[in-house]
């Protein structure tokens, strides 16, 4: 027992131990950063694991809660009227289970005290039978009589009737002298009348007197009946009080759901205690049942699954979870799991045949175990076959007289001695190993079994963390992350675009610049003008098409930028509902009763005021784009230059003073196109700088919002990397538990 106690006591330790780092490993998330966006991430991945958190605790608060260190504990699991409880109380009675062997001894005693045995019910209902037998024939004979006293009673009035008409026809005929002698003698008419009415009286009397006579057989019978069935009454309900006591007391009558809670019985064999688990059944009412289910699972180091067909567990339907689902959820986290097909066998019959099995119902339990091995791996066992009924009918002893037991156990007692039956049930087979290897090395069993819960519950919760990084927000952050280089190309492009459609404006402004005024110039030259009037005309030209170039500049530069703003907005928008379709196709990760809903706060949608971003984008692209400027810059120094000795020669010859002028007019224009070209290119240059400046600090508010799911993702990384870590560490040793502590855990 001490030994026992420093077990208990160090499988504590584990739980708290493990429930601590589970703490720490969620308070790590809450540390403090100096990066904001980072401290935002790991905010989100806290709220994310959380409820999986919760639940973990909550699953390990509960082990703890229903562990057994101290006894090998089995637990018989499975569908409902399987034969679970028959099986486990025919184990109580071979096994002589202490609660059993008690309630056979009250049974005895009780039996013994008030007579309960078959004999005595037999001769009771013999006795019963007998009074009504002896009630219906005195209620025959009173009914007999009855007509015999009535005809007897009819006869003698009609003669009377016969004796009255005789006498009065008599009168009515007399002569007076025979009247008055009636005054002195009667006639024999008359005498007659008389003695039939004396008989009559006598016959009353004597008919009443058996008519009582036959009543008080009547009830006297009819009372020895009614002590009869009080007998029986109390008989029966002293049967009642030994049905409770009896063997099958807790096997279910057909009725769903009978084993409503957990029982657990005590047995020790070859010097070691163990317990077994009387479980309700995985199916009908289910939700009622679930939490003595579980508890009990919890409870157990092993567990037999027990099946009545010879066939793998029912998947699941369309209405929810199969039996398959169910075993691989309430068992998934257990070291030992065996399967029983507990055949159904109600009539000696087939024991008399060779083999238990049929070659159909073997080839079953191979697609059986086949099933069970993929869905448990190598914590399942193995598949063994018996017939509990009739295991259980020949190994009881204390049964209630009269019932359908005892009549179906002397079915199979004609035939067969109890050892007979219990061996081709395939029950003693089960007995010896149940008693025998089953329970060999317990101590560490227990230990393997406790810790692997403890093991698998982490894990599992591990399972569910990564899957929701691997197929929700890994997949999310490499979704958010290519989606944002595209996006970062377009507004490059878009960028690009708005520099080389601002140099293209330009360009064809001054080109268009150069041939207005060099026509209208050219146009003044041939109709004859001076070489200080052509100075002036040219200037008057500039000018003039200067303050055209600018209103058509302007408004070509504002639809430019309308363009440019709608583009960008465009490529933001279809960028944000990506994004939107992407996180909601990603939003729930986890099946069963580990599915989780979480949402996603992306800066993006929230923080970023994308739109008034572009506006100001524009606004300074403006501020920067000044057409006016940059062709007053140009024109601002100009001066008109044409050469002294040709004018002279000019005055001489017209067509060469025009040539020249035309000449000296593309000089200057040269020049001035020149100026508004590199002024233009600068501001040009100028733009594109500050729309730069401006569409990068666009893009890195958004990115923060990519770089966040990024973060997140590398968070669940690390959270998944430490519960596989700190898994590693949970694992049972000789001489009890060892666990790392948490710096080598989380390392």
């Amino acid at each position: 027992m001490a030994n026992r106690n420093i077990t208990r006591e160090v499988g504590n330790e584990l739980y708290r131990a493990v429930l601590n780092d589970i703490e720490g490993l969620l308070h790590r998330l809450g540390r403090e950063n100096d990066d904001e966006r980072v401290s935002q991430a790991l905010e989100q991945v806290k709220q994310l694991i959380r409820p999986i958190h919760d639940e973990l605790v909550t699953r390990i608060e509960s082990l703890r809660e229903h562990a057994r260190w101290d006894k090998f504990t089995i637990a018989f699991y499975g569908e409902t009227n399987a034969g679970k409880s028959t099986i486990v109380e025919t184990l109580r009675i071979l096994l002589g289970e202490e609660t059993k062997t008690h309630e056979h001894a009250k049974f005895h005693a009780l039996q013994s005290e008030h007579g309960l045995s078959e004999a005595a019910l037999s001769e009771l209902q013999e006795s019963i039978l007998r009074d009504e037998t002896q009630l219906d024939s005195l209620r025959s004979n009173a009914l007999m009589n009855e007509a015999r006293r009535d005809a007897e009673r009819k006869t003698l009035e009609g003669e009377m009737q016969c004796l009255r008409e005789q006498v009065d026809r008599e009168k009515r005929s007399a002569s007076l002298w025979r009247k008055l002698l009636r005054f002195f003698r009667k006639a024999p008419e008359e005498i007659a009348f008389a003695e039939a009415a004396q008989r009559q009286a006598e016959l009353a009397v004597t008919h009443e007197a058996e008519r009582a006579a036959g009543q008080i057989n009547i009830e006297a019978a009819r009372a020895a009946l009614q002590e009869s069935n009080d007998r029986q009454a109390e008989f029966l309900s002293k049967l009642a009080e030994l049905e409770v006591l009896a063997d099958g007391h807790i096997i279910g009558t057909g009725r769903s759901d009978f084993t409503r809670y957990t029982q657990a019985y005590t047995f020790e064999a070859n010097g070691q205690r163990f317990e077994l688990l009387d479980v309700p059944g995985i199916e009908g009412k289910e939700a009622e049942v679930i939490d003595s289910i579980l508890g009990a699972v919890q409870s157990a180091h092993a567990v037999f699954y027990v099946t009545g067909k010879a066939a793998p567990p029912q998947t699941r339907d369309a209405d929810g979870h199969g039996t398959l689902e169910k075993i691989r959820a309430q068992l998934g986290d257990h070291t030992e799991v065996w399967s029983i097909y507990n055949k159904r066998i109600a009539n000696p019959i087939p024991l008399g045949k060779a083999e238990l099995l049929s070659d159909s119902e073997r080839g079953g339990l191979v697609a059986l175990d086949e099933t069970m091995h993929e869905h448990l791996g190598s914590k399942y066992r193995g598949c063994t076959a018996l017939s509990s009924q009739p295991a259980f009918l020949a190994s009881s002893e204390c049964l209630v007289p009269g019932s359908d037991l005892v009549r179906n156990r002397t079915k199979f007692l004609a035939r067969f001695s109890v050892e007979d039956v219990l061996a081709k049930s395939g029950f003693r087979p089960f007995v010896d190993r149940l008693t025998g290897s089953m329970i060999e090395d317990c101590e560490a069993r227990m230990r393997a079994a406790n810790v692997n819960k403890v093991q698998f519950a982490v894990k599992e919760a591990e399972n569910t963390l990564m899957s929701a990084q691997q197929e929700t927000i890994g997949p999310l952050a490499q979704a958010c992350g290519d989606d944002w280089v595209r996006v970062e190309q377009q507004l490059d492009l878009t960028v690009g675009g708005l520099g080389r459609s601002m140099q293209n404006l330009g360009t064809d402004a001054v080109y268009s610049f150069e041939s207005r005024v060099r026509v209208n110039v050219y146009e003044r030259i041939e109709a004859g003008i001076g070489n200080d009037d052509l100075k002036s005309c040219l200037r008057s030209q500039i000018h003039a098409e200067q303050d055209m170039l600018e209103g058509r500049l302007k408004q070509q530069i504002g639809e430019n930028l309308d363009r440019f703003q709608d583009d960008v907005a465009n490529v933001l928008d279809r960028f944000r509902e990506r994004i939107n379709e992407v996180r909601n196709a990603y939003r729930a990760f986890g099946d069963g009763r580990f599915r989780h809903e979480f949402e996603f706060v992306m800066q993006f949608d929230s923080g970023v005021q994308y739109a008034s971003l572009v506006a100001a984008l524009v606004g300074g692209a403006l501020m920067f784009w000044n057409p006016a400027g940059w062709i007053s810059l140009a024109i601002g120094g100009l001066t008109i230059i044409v050469s002294i000795a040709k004018a002279l020669w000019g005055l001489v010859d017209s067509d060469f003073k025009k040539a020249q002028q035309r000449k000296a007019t593309d000089e200057n224009l040269e020049r001035v196109v020149r100026s508004m070209h590199d002024a233009m290119k600068t501001n040009v240059d100028e733009l594109c700088a500050n729309v730069d400046e401006r569409m990068s600090a666009i893009k890195a508010e958004i990115k923060q919002s990519v770089d966040q799911v990024a973060d997140v993702n590398s968070a669940m990384i690390e959270v998944c990397a430490n519960l596989n870590r700190f898994s590693k560490t949970i694992v049972p040793s000789g001489d009890g538990i060892r666990h790392d502590t948490k710096e080598e855990a989380v390392a």
